[in-house]
């Protein structure tokens, strides 16, 4: 009976030791430190990368600062709708002017407009002529020519006034758009306002050109004049020089003799 229950306890004994062997953690050191090393190393690439994301959270912001500076300075073009001088300048182009083409002015030219103008008393007008009382009947083509010239006069004293009106006008908008430039505070809104007065320079020459027109449009027509009068009296010449032929020969004819009639041939005698 005491045998079985040392042979019990014996079996028992070994059943824990068994149990206790099989529950027992192997401690390897060199597996704990290269699983650290690995660690720290996956922890230096986490920091390095929290570090690089960093940066460029750093550089975004910088050149966020930069492109809010720029925009400031160059400033937005579509935001500046109404610039000084440039509705001004839109209007002015769209004005003809008042001066009159040369086949205007020959239109409106007439003979008898060319007897009666006088420029508001500045010249003589053409008093009608009478023949013992009677009076003569002119030609008022011969005027006309005349007249068509006193019309390019005044239309250059119209397109004159009309320029200057608008040269005055146009001069105080120019200075306006200077004194806006000169207190521009964007690119955008210089570069506009240069173009502006760049339109108004522009304006202002063709201001010029109208007048320089008109005066050549009286040039013209005062050559015109000039030739037309050198070829009348060029003509009045050739017609003179033939009249003159002709009398001469009618006057040679008249002073040879009729032989056939005249009695100091002993013509006339006879019969």
């Amino acid at each position: 009976m005491k045998t079985k229950q040392t042979w019990s306890v014996l079996m028992v004994i070994g059943l824990v030791a068994s149990v206790a062997q099989a529950q027992l953690v192997v401690v390897d050191p060199a597996s704990i430190a290269q699983s650290a090393a690995n660690e720290l190393i996956d922890l230096a690439k986490y920091i390095e990368m929290v570090d690089n994301q960093v940066a460029q959270l750093n550089n975004m912001a910088q050149r966020l600062q930069i492109q809010t500076a720029l925009n400031r300075s160059f400033g937005d073009p579509s935001q500046l709708t109404n610039i000084t001088g440039g509705d001004s300048v839109m209007q002015a182009l769209a004005i003809r002017g008042n001066g009159q083409s040369p086949t205007g002015v020959i239109q409106n030219a007439s003979g008898l407009n060319g007897i009666d103008y006088n420029t508001g008393g500045l010249y003589y007008q053409i008093d009608p002529v009478t023949l013992s009382g009677i009076p003569v009947k002119r030609s008022l083509h011969v005027y006309q020519q005349f007249n068509a010239i006193e019309n390019t006069t005044a239309n250059f004293s119209t397109v004159y006034e009309d320029v200057m009106r608008r040269r005055m006008s146009l001069r105080g908008q120019m200075e306006a758009t200077v004194c806006r430039l000169q207190a521009s505070t964007t690119d955008a809104e210089t570069q506009k306002l240069n173009g502006v007065l760049t339109a108004q320079g522009a304006e202002l020459h063709g201001m010029d050109v109208e007048l320089a027109n008109a005066a050549s449009v009286a040039m013209v027509q005062d050559i015109g004049n000039r030739n037309d009068i050198a070829k009348q009296k060029h003509q009045q010449h050739e017609s003179l020089a033939a009249d003159r032929h002709d009398a001469m020969k009618k006057f040679g004819a008249m002073m040879v003799p009729d032989t056939h009639s005249d009695i100091r041939f002993g013509r006339g005698a006879r019969q």
